[in-house]
């Protein structure tokens, strides 16, 4: 039977920190995770059968008022099965090293500091 009023909460979902913050103002960081045409995105949600998106200040992802959502910078992951999300945040932790080290070579290409000290910070089940 169909649920009525707000969505029932997934059995599991997760948010990954990208910690955007300490990477170079000028890196691509957003265009690095969603891939062309959001291909990483899309890969990750057919792969896994869950729900993903890039999230908060400066993801460009607009929240149901309009705004971005004022937390730093974040990717959501929500499944149905638990399994699946497990394996979605496993590869998304994938992405998000590959991520880091093309910001740590673009660091080096242009002669800047690496600020980058730690990977993103992961939340499972987070309330609210």
């Amino acid at each position: 039977a169909a649920a009525t009023g707000s969505p029932p909460r997934p059995a599991w979902c997760c948010k990954i920190v990208v910690q955007a913050e300490m990477l170079h103002p000028d890196f691509p960081i957003v265009s690095k995770i969603l891939g062309d045409s959001n291909a990483n995105i899309e890969h990750l949600r057919s792969q896994h059968a869950c729900q993903v998106a890039l999230r908060g200040r400066g993801s460009g992802q607009q929240e149901a008022d309009g705004q971005e959502l004022q937390e730093p910078m974040f990717l959501w992951i929500a499944s149905d099965n638990v399994q699946n999300g497990k394996a979605a945040l496993e590869m998304s932790q994938d992405l998000l090293g590959s991520v880091y080290e093309e910001h740590q070579a673009w660091c080096t290409q242009h002669g800047l500091p690496n600020q980058m000290k730690s990977g993103p910070l992961v939340v499972e089940n987070p309330e609210g």
